[in-house]
């Protein structure tokens, strides 16, 4: 009699499916998975089937999911590293950060932290006092959808960097500024999807909910932090020079920039489009469209000479 399991050198377990009465397949569950989730005869599992093809099975009953909770002590060695800690632990999906001293927190560095926790969606201060700040993650992961977060990533930046070029060919203060704060909420929507996809990835019920796969969450994961990208170089651009631009460019100059500009917006529209629908023939237009990009911007280097203009305009 052939065995019902059999153990596989990557930990996996190939159990053989057994036919009951009129056709129904039988498979039996690991011991140990039986024991630690408490199951007995009549026990009630859920079944739910992944976006890979996958087949879930959990306890029906579940105990309710207790929050992931993290301690930051103060003062750190420097201030700077508990910001980043602070982040950190946001990005790797804890649910309460609770940042606690032995004396009292100066206004300063207090102000400093609030500031870190105010930057990340979704995490809320809930208690406060002189010696203690306790931040929580409010939303429900379930609730979000990194599909429509990526998508206001990208349309966000696709209005900052033609409003970069513009600011760097006037010198407008004021445009540079909305830039900026363009820039700020794409940040806070890059951590919030990074969070989203990272837990996904850890958390197989999570990712059926959200149809995520495994390499749904790294494509997330990676096209975001090129978006992410893009907002940081519009923001350099637009905080290139303090002096006018135009001004010390030729009118083809300028028509060629603006049509460089145009030509990298029509990359990014069509590149994420690619992406949402996993069009691998116009993911290929994009790379091909990027090498001619790159030709017009070297040409136009060569134009303007080997001077602070050209270098602006190289990070373009």
């Amino acid at each position: 009699m052939e065995p019902l399991y059999t153990s596989i050198d990557s930990g996996l377990e190939l159990r053989r499916a057994q036919e009951m009465g009129g056709g129904t397949l039988l498979v039996s569950l690991p011991k140990e998975w039986v024991l630690k989730n408490k199951i007995r005869k009549g026990s009630l599992l859920a079944l739910e089937t992944t976006p890979g093809g996958s087949l879930m099975v959990f306890p029906a009953t579940e105990a309710e999911k207790k929050p992931k909770e993290i301690l930051l002590t103060y003062p750190p060695q420097y201030m700077r590293r508990l910001i980043n800690l602070i982040t950190g632990s946001y990005l790797l999906g804890f649910d309460i950060i609770r940042i606690i001293s032995r004396e009292r927190i100066p206004y300063e560095d207090a102000q400093a932290m609030k500031r870190a926790i105010r930057q990340l969606v979704g995490l809320e201060i809930v208690e406060e006092d002189t010696k203690s700040i306790t931040a929580q993650f409010l939303l429900e992961p379930t609730n979000l959808d990194p599909e429509k977060t990526f998508r206001r990533m990208h349309l966000i930046t696709m209005g900052m960097l033609p409003d970069a070029v513009q600011a760097l060919m006037q010198g407008d203060v004021l445009l540079k500024k909305s830039v900026s704060e363009r820039d700020d909420e794409v940040d806070r929507l890059y951590f919030l999807l990074v969070r989203l996809v990272r837990s996904a990835s850890m958390d197989n019920k999570l990712a059926a909910k959200l149809k995520l796969t495994t390499i749904d969450c790294l494509d997330y994961r990676l096209s975001a932090y090129l978006l992410e990208a893009i907002g940081d170089s519009a923001e350099d651009i637009a905080k290139s020079s303090s002096h006018p631009l135009e001004n010390v460019l030729g009118e083809v100059e300028r028509k060629t920039a603006h049509g460089i500009v145009k030509a990298l917006a029509a990359m990014q529209e069509s590149a994420v489009r690619a992406f949402l629908s996993k069009n691998s023939e116009e993911g290929r237009q994009v790379v091909q469209l990027y090498e001619e990009v790159v030709g017009e911007i070297a040409n136009l280097e060569k134009s303007i000479g080997s001077n602070g203009s050209a270098m602006i305009l190289s990070k373009v």
